[in-house]
């Protein structure tokens, strides 16, 4: 099968783990993949694999638009062998792409790996293109795929779509592994260091800790509109480590070091869509995981023991218990988190839910 893949997403972060693990468990099928994006240098190295950068220098809330109008002069200019071809469209893209691949007679499905996630006035322009693309898919009778079981009724719910696929986020289980334990009990947070994440209450949680007696240090990974605040309180605060972003090597050396992942996104909007990739590579890494209780973070079959979510009001009160808990666990429960991600969070389940229905989708159109 030839899969084209069409998207506004940059291969260079971390945001981009799905979507990597997706594309490369497909290739490890033996499916051909062509990669269309903004990034200039290939993202991947494989011999079914091709990249084909596209140049996008509009200003930041018109990237995708720009970007998207590039995909449909560069596809109008290609041959696509019907019958073995089928394209994977990002929601960003997809109004500027689709009419063209229908002409084709190139069959599609639409991806989802997040609704808009940005807030003020670019999360309200992003929007309407994200509604006016599922609504797209249900005219053309294209499936989706979303992230989770509450993104999959929230879609039903705005636009009317309900032929959906759950591709939950899984983990790397050979990348992410425990690794040796820091002296000191160490939290961890890794993503977006954005205000409207809850990354601040991470901050109070371990000065609480530290004040209450219990020697903690914190470390957040990444970058955002807080990280240069962060740095400055990292500079005044011993326990507090902030070292900016990292590649997925270093990141997973760094979690297996830890004790306890963070999970601060509050109760509202797209974290209750979520399947956070933190939350499986916490697990994987051997952490124990603490958060804020609502539908994005939730797990089945899980221990309260070492993985624990409660309301935001009990966030540092409740903390600081799990705290104490965690720097004495009982030998039974040590091996617990990694077991749950070895049973549960492989890309395995996702990477073949992803192929079948592809293939359906080939198989249906020819």
């Amino acid at each position: 099968m030839n899969i084209l893949w069409l998207t506004a997403r940059s291969m260079s972060d971390l945001c981009s783990t799905t979507q990597r693990c997706l594309i490369d468990g497909l290739l490890n099928q033996g499916h051909c993949i062509t990669f269309v994006n903004g990034d200039d240098t290939p993202p991947m190295k494989h011999t079914n694999f091709t990249h084909v950068p596209l140049s996008n220098r509009a200003r930041r809330g018109h990237q995708s638009r720009a970007l998207g109008k590039a995909m449909s002069a560069w596809l109008n200019n290609q041959t696509h062998a019907q019958g073995s071809t089928v394209a994977v469209v990002e929601w960003r893209v997809a109004l500027q792409v689709t009419p063209l691949l229908e002409a084709m007679g190139i069959p599609w499905a639409l991806m989802d790996r997040s609704p808009p996630a940005d807030t003020g006035l670019l999360g309200r322009l992003q929007w309407r293109p994200w509604a006016s693309a599922w609504r797209k898919a249900k005219h053309s009778n294209a499936p989706g795929f979303v992230v989770s079981a509450a993104h999959q009724s929230f879609v039903i719910d705005k636009t009317g779509h309900q032929n959906s696929t759950v591709l939950q986020a899984g983990v790397d289980l050979e990348r992410f592994t425990p690794g040796e334990k820091k002296p000191t009990f160490t939290m961890v947070y890794h993503g977006r260091l954005d205000r409207h994440r809850g990354v601040l209450a991470c901050v109070m949680l371990a000065q609480k800790a530290r004040n209450a007696g219990l020697e903690v240090d914190l470390v957040l990974i990444g970058e955002g509109n807080l990280e240069r605040a962060l740095q400055k309180l990292a500079q005044v605060n011993d326990f507090l480590h902030v070292p900016g972003p990292m590649d997925q090597a270093l990141l997973a050396q760094q979690l297996g070091t830890c004790h306890l992942g963070l999970l601060p996104m509050p109760n509202r909007g797209v974290w209750r869509l979520a399947s956070p990739l933190k939350r499986s590579e916490y697990l994987a890494a051997g952490l124990c995981v603490f958060g804020l209780h609502h539908e994005g973070h939730r797990l089945p079959e899980v221990n309260e023991a070492w993985f624990k979510l409660v309301a935001q009001e009990d966030f540092h009160a409740d903390g600081l218990e799990f705290i104490r808990r965690c720097m004495t666990p009982r030998d039974e429960e040590k091996s617990q988190p990694r077991a749950y991600a070895e049973n549960h969070l492989s890309w395995e389940e996702s990477v073949a839910s992803l192929g079948g229905k592809l293939s359906e989708l080939l198989q249906s159109d020819s």
